[in-house]
């Protein structure tokens, strides 16, 4: 009963908070505003046209580089304009002297000089006011290419219609094989979802973990602690604490879930109305992939929170905590490290140990989880020693924040803390 009545005091005391308001209903929308000013910024800057003026040197060269450069924006404008300037080799330092006042004078954005030898050599050089637009380069690079293969095939006797019938790009589509039966299509959308997942929990364990130790150091500074011990037990009080700041994460991460459900079926809605199917980019992912995913959510955040609580007990300063915390994020970077090599060999000998340990699981597992079938007596063992880990550590930081609260000043040693818990 101790233990719920903590849990309601942290939980109401960081929900009832203008900042808990805020950061859960205005960062989205500030986010959200965010990015639709960034589509837009791309889009119009995408539906630009680039004036280009042609220098061209290679005989026969300019009608498939027209015909390649000759896509349409969305607007349906043209990708480029361009402007043939005659030269031979004898006047291209004149005609390019004349080409680069007339590219300072803003008429054309950059001029294209084709080398004689560009069939073989399949090389160009094009001078631009602004060589920061990447992505102008990189399409006039790739349409370059095309003419080049083009002029190739009509140099080798191959007729345009034959050309064209050759034109085109190859697909290959993946199929998932599963233990369970049947088979579904990934073409990798299935490794997004797991990007995306492990990212979250990667993220409410650093930033919530924090708000634990932050919340402990808190009350030992202000000596709230010494009135708290009085009435419950150590333990009862780490674990409120900890179930309270889980409780707070649980109801932000839920309404952040909520709105963005609401915006991804805005968004299914009116391209259904547009006429877009976007059902083959829905990637189908098995349920046991999300309950996974939730347990070891709730899990590793417990686990984590644990830690970073027995670090608030430790230290009497948030300048002490932020140094005494680098060695459990780097256990976490570690985590997402390996999640890699897991993704690569989800069965190997390997990835179903490092699964298995508690400070990787929750990663780990969902990872192996959402790549492979591992067999379910070891999503289940992941899952009880993170919490049997749990426990453990939350005793340990219990009897860390009794002797704790007495001492002020530098952080313990490790030889300390275990006379602190042998004390406890």
């Amino acid at each position: 009963m101790k233990i719920l009545v903590i849990i309601k005091r942290e939980l109401l005391t960081r929900v009832r908070t203008r900042g808990f308001l805020f950061f859960t209903i205005g960062i989205p929308l500030i986010a959200a505003g965010f990015l639709f000013m960034e589509y837009k910024i791309v889009q119009a800057s995408q539906n630009v046209s680039s004036n280009i003026a042609v220098v061209n040197l290679a005989p026969g060269f300019y009608a498939p580089l027209a015909q390649a450069l000759g896509a349409r924006l969305d607007n349906g404008q043209p990708e480029f304009v361009l402007h043939r300037v005659a030269a031979t080799p004898a006047t291209l330092p004149a005609v390019e002297a004349a080409l680069r006042q007339q590219v300072l004078a803003k008429r054309y954005d950059g001029y294209l000089v084709v080398p004689a030898a560009i069939v073989t050599a399949r090389t160009a050089v094009y001078h631009a006011r602004n060589t920061a637009a990447v992505a102008v380069r990189e399409s006039l690079q790739a349409h370059l290419g095309q003419a080049v293969n083009r002029a190739r095939m009509m140099r080798a006797g191959l007729s345009p219609a034959q050309i064209d019938g050759m034109a085109g790009g190859f697909k290959l589509n993946q199929v998932k094989v599963s233990r369970l039966g049947g088979e579904q299509a990934d073409n990798g959308r299935g490794a997004i979802v797991v990007a995306v997942l492990v990212g979250a929990l990667y993220m409410t364990l650093l930033l919530y973990g924090v708000v634990v130790m932050r919340a402990v150091v808190e009350e030992k500074t202000s000596r709230i602690s010494e009135v708290l011990l009085s009435a419950v037990d150590p333990f009862s009080l780490m674990m409120g604490k900890i179930l309270g700041v889980a409780a707070t994460a649980l109801a932000q991460l839920g309404v952040w879930a909520a709105l963005l459900a609401l915006a991804a079926g805005y968004g299914l809605a009116m391209a259904k109305i547009g006429g877009a199917t976007l059902s083959a980019y829905v990637p189908h992912l098995p349920a046991l992939l999300y309950i996974s995913f939730f347990v070891f959510f709730i899990l590793g955040f417990l686990l984590y929170a644990s830690i970073y609580a027995a670090i608030g007990a430790m230290v009497s300063s948030d300048q002490e905590a932020q140094q005494t915390q680098m060695p459990l994020t780097m256990v976490l970077v570690a985590a997402i490290y390996l999640a890699f090599l897991v993704m690569a060999n989800p069965g190997s000998t390997l990835s179903v140990v490092l699964s298995l340990i508690p400070f990787f699981a929750p990663i780990l597992m969902v990872v192996r989880v959402a790549v492979s079938h591992p067999p379910l007596w070891q999503v289940l063992l992941a899952m009880a020693l993170c919490l049997a880990t749990f426990l453990a550590c939350t005793r340990i930081t219990a009897k860390i924040y009794r002797v704790g609260i007495l001492m002020t000043g530098k952080r313990p040693t490790l030889p300390e803390l275990l006379r602190w818990l042998k004390y406890a």
